[in-house]
């Protein structure tokens, strides 16, 4: 078993790419928000303790975030992409003392970076399905829908998240930026850490992505 991880901006696609990656190579996609929606629904003991966390209006704490991620990797056999985990230098520590006792591999970190002026227009003109099921995601301008405010996967209503908006975006870098370079400064020194210019096409993004993974895997790893 591997883990893969894949670090990034809000806006910076880390989602779209995950999805295709997950696909191409047959991985296990896992994201926090999956895994903590899933232990809330399941009532199990500390999906329970995150619903009341939420509850209290309160922000998910890292002993908590790591409990359901770890809990849910036990339950895994293949190799796994992380998309939005780890987010804190503390995340990221207690990661690789679990994979280290569990004897996983650490795979790929791959870190996609994108410019903010650039983020904030993916952001602000983001359209996101709205069947969960799909959650295929548009932007107004580099990626419009066939026809305005429908999927053309499923034919669901687009909706623009209450996130997405400047005033939003702005204060999601600051914590973003805050957490971030911490984790970015314990993974750069490590040999499977890649950089990826993030500002082009999905297409052109995912074709890079493929082939540091497909080097990864020609070096005698597998991916």
């Amino acid at each position: 078993m591997k883990v893969h991880i894949l670090l990034g901006p809000p806006g910076s696609g880390k989602g779209t790419q995950a999805k295709r990656l997950v696909e191409h190579f047959s991985l296990v996609h896992l994201s926090t928000g999956d895994i903590l929606r899933d232990a809330v629904s399941k009532e199990t003991e500390i999906g329970l303790r995150a619903k009341a966390i939420m509850a209290a209006g309160k922000l998910v704490d890292d002993d908590t975030v790591n409990g359901l991620v770890f809990a849910r990797l036990q339950d895994e056999t293949g190799n796994v992409l992380f998309d939005g985990y780890p987010r804190t230098l503390q995340q990221a520590e207690a990661l690789a003392d679990f994979l280290s006792a569990q004897g996983i591999e650490l795979g790929l970190v791959v870190d996609i970076e994108v410019p903010e002026e650039a983020l904030e227009d993916r952001v602000v003109k983001r359209r996101v399905c709205s069947n969960n099921a799909c959650g295929d995601i548009y932007h107004l301008d580099r990626k419009p829908p066939k026809t305005a405010g429908v999927c053309d996967k499923c034919g669901s209503s687009l909706k623009h998240r209450s996130d997405d908006t400047a005033e939003a975006f702005k204060s999601r870098m600051k914590a973003f930026y805050d957490t971030f370079k911490p984790l970015q400064a314990f993974y750069s020194g490590k040999p499977n850490y890649k950089r990826v210019d993030g500002t082009g096409m999905p297409d052109a993004v995912f074709a890079t992505v493929v082939k540091i993974f497909e080097a990864h895997e020609t070096s005698g790893e597998r991916v």
